[in-house]
């Protein structure tokens, strides 16, 4: 498979962390995992051949083509074997994407949705015009135009979300963190939480333990990469055991089972028949 990914040049890069583009020549042979990132996603699918996915583990399949937006997930879902072809997505900044949609992001929350039943026939028209292009830079340059007018100002994010988001990083990756980041904000532990999920499309905890597992499973897909015990420490987890307890809910594997699609996706996680040796 072939991946290329672009950083916009501002504004939009205040709203969208990349656009990629990637393409098959064949089908794919298995099923993935699609691990929690705590971003919203926007994808164009540019062949007719539909995409199917489920959340979680015994979650009722969905069909998706031509456009569609994947809200942010509080848990894995399974993507099907994709055909051949290419396809065009978005990946928005955590938080920003509720001013690109025209909505607050708790609506596209654990859901996904077609893009043409929130912009109507703006997508389609886009699609086409991303269908047309020449190639990757022709498609990143039609899809900032696309983007860039869709920025709806009365829906751009909270400042005290916006800077709760900026400092998470200093406060630390523990979910206990948030409590001093929503006391630096000045609201109430409810306005707060409810400012949150307005923006981000979940709940603060709930959205750090997902950022800290983030940090994990990178470790984890790393080449020659620390040993669990280490990693659970290094990110926070009170021990290895701990560790595997948030891999089972936000993977719906043990760490000993997780296979990366690639060690550039570690949120790809490839179903394979037979499982990869324990990791230690």
């Amino acid at each position: 498979m072939q991946l290329i990914r672009y950083r916009p040049a501002a504004p939009l890069d205040r709203y969208v962390e990349w656009f990629w583009w990637s393409h098959r020549d064949q089908p794919q042979d298995h099923e993935e995992y699609m691990l929690p990132s705590g971003r919203a996603h926007l994808v164009f699918l540019l062949h007719d051949q539909p995409v199917v996915c489920a959340p979680g583990a015994a979650g009722k399949p969905l069909a998706g083509t031509r456009s569609v937006v994947h809200g942010p997930q509080s848990g894995y879902f399974r993507a099907a074997a994709k055909p051949a072809g290419a396809a065009v997505g978005v990946s928005f900044r955590p938080g920003a994407a509720g001013a690109l949609l025209g909505a607050p992001l708790e609506e596209f929350a654990d859901r996904h949705v077609g893009l043409e039943a929130i912009w109507g026939s703006r997508a389609s028209v886009l699609r086409q015009r991303l269908m047309g292009a020449a190639g990757p830079p022709e498609v990143f340059r039609i899809l900032a135009s696309g983007l860039g007018a869709r920025i709806h100002r009365p829906l751009l994010m909270h400042p005290a979300i916006e800077h709760a988001l900026a400092s998470r990083s200093a406060a630390g990756t523990a979910p206990a963190a948030v409590a001093s980041l929503q006391r630096a904000s000045g609201y109430s532990p409810r306005h707060f939480i409810g400012l949150f999920r307005a923006a981000v499309g979940l709940a603060p905890k709930h959205y750090t333990r997902i950022r800290r597992f983030n940090a994990a499973v990178s470790s984890l897909a790393a080449v020659d990469g620390p040993a669990l015990s280490e990693i659970a420490a290094m990110h926070g987890y009170a021990d290895q055991s701990h560790l595997t307890r948030e891999f089972r809910e936000f993977a719906g594997v043990t760490p000993a089972r997780y296979a990366p699609e690639d060690r550039g996706r570690p949120l790809h996680h490839r179903n394979p028949h037979q499982a990869p040796g324990p990791r230690t």
